[in-house]
């Protein structure tokens, strides 16, 4: 979210402190029977529209003393100053337009309260906390007090004088409602900005008779270390979430039944469900249930799964991955793309003729997808793909060796496409006819191994964002002969003028004979290992590490096409073994990553390797 600048504004505001409920004279008031189904009702409408449920399921709950719209006698609640129903709704001085006889309505009065609480987390007159993301739940501090009023008795600290001066008020609104959510979501840990908020920057302003105060936020923006909380009821089918504790797994999603004799262990958790609001009756509840579940399993083969409280869980990322790398390939373009004009076709079973490919993709806007080099015929889960995405062009990476004649008719003439090849004699003369099929005029070109796919595949996302060609050349062979530029690289260097390379790997990958021949501009990026130096690409040329894609550095295809997703979202692509190394885990240290798009199903990159990632 862009940060808004903030003008004070200075209004007179009604305080609505929380009131003992009392009955108004209204007829037909009636909400739903059972606690699930008020469950439902806050947390699908707050979904709706963008809030977190844990946030509207507190305040209800503050509200109306435990999620109750109506009297026992079938009135609608109302508090002495007006606030209606569950969410305690009121529009005095009709801003927001509400229909008050409606309000007795209990979908309409949620969805007019969480309305209403989106309004106040984007009020001009309220400080923005760390960036705004509203899946923060500690970022919708100032929009609960607002929610109750921005009077001086919601102050976040006492500023009075006295023994209090200065500290945290644990009697305003917000406060409460935190204290409720927090209470009511096991295994959350909130940090909130009061303990941020000094005396100096706040004021109290008079109003009306001079018998009330309103807060005048003087300081506009406060930014502080988490960790912080984001919502745990929007996690998605493949989403990986971390555990960090161990947790119980029930059978159902319900506190009231048996558990598995075993539990989760901290670590990586692979979610199997969408969210499931808790089941638990009311009269099997010593306290309410904020939280809901989600099944979920420790991504292992035959390893653990079952229902765990969402309470416990905080996001990961996500695996993109298909049962083979035909279907990971296509679940990577469908990741990645609506439609696509334009579709890349590479060789599945092999890498040389697909090194280079992902600039040129990048460019087109276009999905790397595989068919199998072994097989003549074009890959059935291929070819609903490019259905799908709608396509009118291919592109064939490589010869006939390659990628088979039949494949490019079943292209033409079976699905309609127009079709290009992109072949040479080699994967050299390959690579070099694909650097000038990208054309422009690129102030670099990355030189890596054609012999082996690693250190091209690493870097494939910066020089697919920034239009550089991958060009190849040998570096030695079985018996450590080592090779001086290949001749179609050396050719293409020439006649595209580039006088800038990035040579990837070290000099059994680049040989100090190929090296030496490069434009005098030239930098060598290497590590003792493929990992080390899809790290050391990762440091040396400073990019981005907010989203990181995490692909097994010991096959091509998932790296390959993820890629070009990678580079699509400004992010850079990290090679892992079958283990964690040193390399790896100094990179984590010194960035902060806030998500991992793990390319591959967990035969390739498990949630074990992956619960190795997490620095603490």
């Amino acid at each position: 979210m862009k940060k808004i600048r903030f003008i004070v504004v200075l209004m007179m505001v009604v305080l609505l402190m929380p009131h003992p409920i009392q009955t108004e004279a209204n007829e037909g008031c009636s909400q739903p029977n059972t606690r699930n189904e008020m469950d439902k009702l806050l947390t699908n409408e707050a979904l709706k529209q963008g809030v977190p449920p844990e946030i509207v399921k507190a305040i209800a709950f503050a509200e109306a003393k435990g999620w109750q719209h109506c009297e026992g006698n079938g009135e609608v609640l109302v508090s002495p100053d007006g606030g209606v129903g569950v969410m305690q709704v009121t529009d005095h001085e009709n801003e927001y337009g509400l229909e008050r006889e409606k309000l007795k309505d209990v979908h309409y009065n949620i969805e007019k309260g969480v309305y209403i609480l989106k309004r106040k987390f984007n009020q001009t007159n309220l400080p923005l906390i760390n960036d705004g993301n509203p899946d923060i739940i500690e970022n919708w501090y100032f929009a609960v007090m607002a929610y109750n009023g921005i009077g001086s008795g919601n102050s976040p600290i006492y500023r009075r004088g006295g023994e209090t001066h200065g500290q945290i008020n644990k009697e305003s609104y917000q406060y409460k409602v935190f204290n409720i959510l927090q209470r009511s979501n096991p295994g959350m840990q909130l940090n909130l900005v009061d303990k941020q908020v000094k005396v100096d920057d706040l004021e109290y302003v008079p109003v009306g008779n001079g018998d009330r105060d309103i807060i005048n936020f003087i300081k506009k923006e406060y930014t502080y270390d988490g960790p912080l909380n984001y919502t745990s009821h929007r996690f998605q089918v493949n989403d990986l979430v971390r555990l960090d504790e161990k947790v119980s797994r029930r059978i159902e999603p319900r506190t009231d039944k048996d558990r598995y004799p075993t539990d989760f262990q901290p670590g990586i958790l692979s979610v199997e469900s969408t969210f499931k609001t808790d089941m638990t009756p009311k009269e099997n509840l010593s306290s309410f249930n904020h939280f809901g579940w989600y099944y979920a399993s420790n991504g292992e083969k035959n390893g653990v799964s079952g229902h765990v409280a969402s309470s416990y869980l905080k996001p990961f990322g996500k695996r993109i991955s298909g049962s083979d790398r035909y279907l990971t390939a296509a679940a990577i373009a469908q990741e990645g793309w609506d439609k696509a004009d334009t579709v890349i076709i590479a060789n599945g079973t092999n890498f040389p003729d697909a090194l280079s490919g992902a600039p040129l993709a990048y460019k087109l806007n276009a999905p790397i997808l595989l068919t199998s080099g072994k097989q003549a015929h074009l890959n059935s889960d291929t070819k609903n793909m490019i259905k799908q995405l709608g396509a009118k062009n291919a592109i064939i990476l490589g010869s006939e060796g390659a990628v088979s004649g039949e494949v490019e008719d079943a292209l033409n003439k079976e699905l309609k496409l127009s079709v290009k090849r992109i072949g040479g004699v080699d994967r050299y003369e390959t690579a070099a006819k694909i650097a000038k099929e990208l054309g422009g005029n690129p102030s670099k070109a990355i030189i890596a191994n054609g012999s082996n796919f690693p250190d091209a595949l690493a870097i494939a996302s910066y020089a697919a964002q920034n239009g550089f060609p991958i060009l190849l050349t040998k570096g030695q062979d079985n018996q450590k002969k080592r090779f001086g530029l290949n001749e179609y690289t050396a050719r293409t260097l020439k006649e595209l003028r580039i006088s800038s390379t990035i040579a990837v790997g070290g000099e059994s990958a680049v040989s100090p004979q190929a090296y030496g021949e490069l434009p005098q501009d030239r930098k060598r990026i290497s590590g003792i290992n493929r990992y080390e130096t899809a790290t050391k690409i990762i440091e040396e040329l400073n990019l981005s590490t907010d989203s990181l894609y995490v692909a097994s550095g010991n096959g091509f295809a998932d790296a390959l096409t993820g890629s070009v997703l990678a580079a699509k979202n400004e992010a850079a692509v990290l090679l892992v073994g079958k283990n964690t190394g040193l390399e790896t885990t100094n990179l984590l240290k010194k960035k902060k990553v806030n998500e991992f798009q793990v390319l591959g199903g967990s035969a390739a990159v498990s949630n074990q390797l992956l619960a190795k990632l997490i620095i603490k």
